[in-house]
Parts: structure tokens; sequence; C-alpha cells
């Protein structure tokens, strides 16, 4: 049994390819970088108890696309909370000791044993989300050209 495939008229085809305007590929780039912003704006939720951490997520425009992370400057924890970290000792750096308030008492310590963060990679789990969405979106936008 033969399998054949036939192509009618090729030059149609790579016109039709053709005419597919450039704004195309700019509004695909635009919602799969919203998407995974979106997503990642829910990951960030659940590590926060001053909003830093969602706040210092951002969405910019760079050469030929956009980019989704974490200002640096603003929360330079956020790596820690999507990586994680191995069981350390903390230590204090300016003072004799540490100190913390837990259930309206303060507590002292000449240094902890951190038992370590497992991690939460929301940010890589966005970017999935965005991926998984591609189909969708670029048949969104071409059903609006």
């Amino acid at each position: 049994m033969a399998i054949s495939v036939q192509v009618g008229d090729i030059q149609s085809v790579i016109n039709r390819l053709t005419a597919i305007p450039v704004g195309l590929e700019k509004y695909v780039i635009n919602n799969m970088a919203q998407v995974a912003y979106d997503e990642a704006e829910r990951g960030a939720d659940k590590h926060t108890k001053t909003g830093t951490l969602r706040q210092a997520l951002y969405n910019r425009a760079i050469p030929d696309g956009r980019a989704i992370g974490h200002d640096r400057n603003r929360a330079p924890y956020a790596a820690f909370v999507l990586l994680g970290t191995r069981p350390h000792k903390i230590l204090p750096k300016r003072k004799k000791a540490l100190r913390w308030a837990s259930g309206g008492k303060f507590f002292f310590a000449k240094s902890v044993n951190h038992p370590g963060y497992r991690g939460d990679n929301y940010l890589l789990r966005a970017a999935t989300e965005a991926v998984r969405q591609f189909d969708r979106i670029v048949r969104t936008g071409m059903a609006k050209q």
C-alpha cells in the first residue's frame, strides 16, 4: 500500500504564509508573557507576608521579546524562594545575637540552624503554562487578522 501526499498550488500556500502580519508575532509574545506574568503573580502570592516578592515581579520589554522575573534589588531573596536552600547556620551580621518575635515575646540566640527550604519554582511553572497556551494564543491572534 502506497501513501502519497500531494500539495496543490504551493505558491498559494507560500503567499498565504507570507501574508501573515508581522504583528501576529508581537501579539503572541505579548500574550504569552502576560500568561506567564499572571501565573508568576499567583505563585509569588503564596510566599509573602509583606507583598514585596509580588511587587518585585516584572514583565518588561527586551529586544525581540519580553522578560518576566524579579527585581533583585527589591527582593534579593527571590532566588532562595524559587530554588530553595540547603540546611545552613544563621549567624548575626552586626550584633552579638539574633532576635525575633513570636507569640508576643522576643527570643535571642547566638546562632540558628536553618533546616533548609525545598524551593517553589513558580516562575518555571508560569513559563510552562505560557507554552501550554501557545496554540490557543496563536489561533486567537490569527482569527483577529
